[in-house]
């Protein structure tokens, strides 16, 4: 029966080949102490010669040696055998010199023994071991004797589930204590879904068998799981480029070198994929200083969204935690450029998505008619705030009673536009032309337009090439009114006002006014004619009639007349020698009121008359011849009417003398002169011719005297 063939290598040093090679064909069993890993073995009937390389990488396990660290360059074993045929058990001892052996030390030199029992050879036998070059701190011991006892005894698990019992402080086997990984990983070149993964080589890189890399991804929004994906990488491969990654993703990368079966300790590295680009952005709705935006959510995932654009050439950015974000703060009437990305831990810009739009202008300001004609509409105005490239106007005649408020006649679609209008104050309807144009300038003059017309004008500022409009402005204009044919119809207490007019008005103001008394009464009225009511008689009253359009109005047009005058009250006249003061009252009707008399005196005596003016209610002629009676006739006088006369009369006081008239009386009846009769019949005759003559006129009185001595 066949002897097993038992091969036992002992290296102490630093080189060790753990593996252990027979260069013969062995019959039987051969039981190896040591497990070989990476070894080749070319044996038996070989003619000419073999050459075996064995490359070990990392520790190989053995319960029979401990070995301290990982070795990091591996041990070369060339074995050459020609012509040899073993039989039976074959025992093989090879020490390797050039190492350091317990006990003993061999230096610079190499050394082959082996020794064949109960084996034929033919031909001769070589075998050559040589070990150069290894640097492997795994310290390989003999097994200790199971016998001995241990003081400080520890338990060590082995590999195939047994155990047994080793000293405390004894290294375990192939177990990598003091190498720690401090190389550096790098990401590069991180977009949406891919990344470049690099990293430097590990201590012992030669006895490194694999990296193997974790990466974590992250799940957003707090969520409790994460994705494990694993990959092992060669160990000449320090780069790998990562594929299938998520948009906007936190990852975080392991990279363990793995070294004797184990691994080192990791070295960590975090980043972000890219964010996606949003899609489909749009400007939902735009103000003078505001602008929505709306787009549909990016694959993948984000923190938030950056809006940027610039205002008053600044750069501004504005943060947006959903898919729609109102942009406030804006310039009425100005192009803005929106970029709109995704952003991940702040920083982390995926791709913008741009979109350009105008913010719609502001209203233009302080808009006003100006020197508006017959026939010409003048309009003026301020720029809005903010940009604008022009203004879009238009204008139509309406109904003086239409409130300009509202632009609906203005429509975008056309430029001229069919109104329907009635102008109340003619009661005729007009079909009116809405006339909308544009313009660059703040002024615009219509001409050719009717008199006394109302027209509604609206006005926006407008912007991006005359596209975008702001809101429109009303105000009502007017062409100034013509002014109206006046006509009066006084009475003694109200006087009536008739007017004509060619051409279009709204209203009229009619006012009259008096400089007799202190008195103005103003009205505005639609209608063509007024009457003033409550005046004062013969008074002088001014009517003036203004025909009014909107804030224009006419040329005034003016008239005065008198009231028709009433008579006077209570004439009395107080008379002296020479002079007579007239006094009478003023009419009732005319109370208060500066009026003018007329006064009238005469004699008819001696045929004397004189009238007067006054507007006292007294008057003092001098002069006067003393003992006449005048008369007085009073009226009150307005323009060329005057009213009923008031009558008075007053004589002046006579200056008295005497006149004797001496009478020579001749009859041819005796005595008859001497009558009393005949007498008396003659003063009758005298007095009656007297009275004729002088009448009360003048101061006269006639008596007897029958002497002489009797004449006063």
């Amino acid at each position: 029966m066949p002897q097993p063939a038992t091969t036992e290598s002992a290296t102490t040093g630093r080189a060790t080949t753990e593996s252990a090679t027979t260069g013969s064909a062995t019959t039987g069993s051969a039981t190896t102490v040591s497990v070989t890993t990476g070894s080749a073995t070319t044996g038996s009937n070989a003619t000419g010669s073999a050459t075996t390389e064995s490359a070990t990488t990392g520790c190989a396990t053995t319960e029979s040696a401990t070995t301290s660290c990982t070795t990091t360059r591996s041990t070369t074993t060339k074995s050459a055998t020609t012509g040899s045929n073993t039989t039976e058990n074959a025992t093989t001892k090879s020490t390797t010199a050039g190492s350091s052996t317990t006990g003993s030390t061999t230096t610079g030199s190499t050394t082959t023994k082996s020794t064949t029992a109960g084996s034929s050879t033919t031909g001769s036998t070589t075998t050559k071991s040589t070990t150069t070059g290894s640097t492997s701190n795994c310290i390989s011991e003999p097994e200790p004797d199971p016998e001995q006892y241990i003081e400080d005894a520890c338990v060590v698990l082995l590999s195939f589930g047994m155990w047994k019992e080793e000293v405390c402080n004894k290294r375990l086997p192939f177990i990598c204590y003091d190498e720690r990984f401090f190389g550096q990983i790098y990401v590069s070149d991180v977009n949406t879904s891919a990344a470049n993964l690099s990293w430097t080589e590990g201590p012992g890189a030669e006895n490194i068998s694999h990296y193997r890399v974790e990466i974590t991804k992250h799940q957003p929004f707090n969520q409790t799981f994460n994705q494990t994906f694993n990959q092992i990488f060669n160990q000449t491969d320090l780069f790998e480029h990562i594929q299938n990654l998520t948009a906007g993703t936190l990852y975080t990368v392991q990279v363990f070198p793995v070294k004797c079966g184990r691994d080192l300790n990791p070295q960590n590295i975090s980043f972000y994929t890219q964010p996606s680009d949003v899609q489909n952005l749009t400007v939902v709705n735009v103000t003078s200083v505001s602008v929505n935006l709306k787009w549909s959510k990016p694959e993948g995932n984000r923190h938030f969204y950056s809006v940027t654009f610039r205002n008053e050439s600044k750069p501004v950015e504005q943060k947006c935690d959903s898919e729609e974000c109102n942009i406030t703060g804006l310039i009425p009437g100005t192009e803005y450029k929106f970029t709109v990305k995704a952003v991940v831990n702040k920083t982390f810009e995926g791709v913008g998505s741009n979109i350009s739009d105008y913010t719609t202008p502001s209203t233009v300001r302080n808009l006003r008619s100006a020197d508006n004609q017959s026939f010409v509409i003048t309009v003026l105005w301020d720029p809005p705030e903010g940009g604008h490239s022009g203004y879009r106007y238009c204008l139509t005649e309406v109904n003086h009673d239409y409130n300009c408020t509202d632009c609906s006649f203005a429509t975008s679609s056309s430029s001229t536009t069919n109104f329907i209008t009635t102008t109340s104050s003619s009661s005729t309807t007009n079909n009116n032309i809405v006339d909308c144009n544009t313009t660059a300038d703040e002024l615009i003059r219509k001409s050719n337009v009717s008199d006394g017309s109302k027209f509604c004008l609206c006005v926006a500022a407008l912007t991006k090439n005359g596209e975008l409009s702001g809101k429109m402005v009303a105000i009502p204009a007017y062409t100034l009114p013509k002014s109206v044919i006046l006509s009066l119809s006084p009475g003694y207490q109200n006087m009536t006002a008739n007017w004509t007019i060619v051409g279009k008005y709204e209203k009229f103001s009619v006012t009259i006014t008096t400089d007799a008394y202190t008195y103005t009464f103003s009205e505005n009225v639609t209608f063509l004619n007024y009457t003033f009511q409550s005046l004062k008689a013969g008074v002088y009253y001014t009517v003036s009639v203004v025909t009014i359009n909107g804030n224009l109005r006419s040329h005034p047009t003016n008239k005065s007349d008198y009231t028709r005058p009433k008579s006077p009250g209570n004439p009395d006249a107080k008379a002296k020698k020479t002079t007579i003061n007239v006094k009478w009252a003023p009419p009732s009707e005319s109370a208060d009121a500066l009026i003018r008399y007329m006064v009238e005196y005469r004699t008819e005596f001696w045929d004397q008359s004189t009238t007067n003016y006054t507007t006292e209610t007294q008057i003092t002629y001098p002069n006067l011849k003393p003992g006449t009676k005048y008369t007085f006739k009073i009226r009150v006088v307005a323009g060329n009417l005057t009213s009923d006369d008031v009558n008075t009369t007053a004589k002046t006081e006579p200056n008295r003398r005497t006149l004797v008239l001496t009478m020579l009386c001749s009859s041819t009846t005796p005595l008859h002169c001497d009558k009393n009769e005949t007498r008396k019949e003659l003063i009758e005759k005298l007095q009656n011719k007297m009275n004729d003559k002088f009448q009360d006129q003048v101061h006269w009185k006639l008596r007897w005297a029958p002497n002489r001595n009797d004449v006063p």
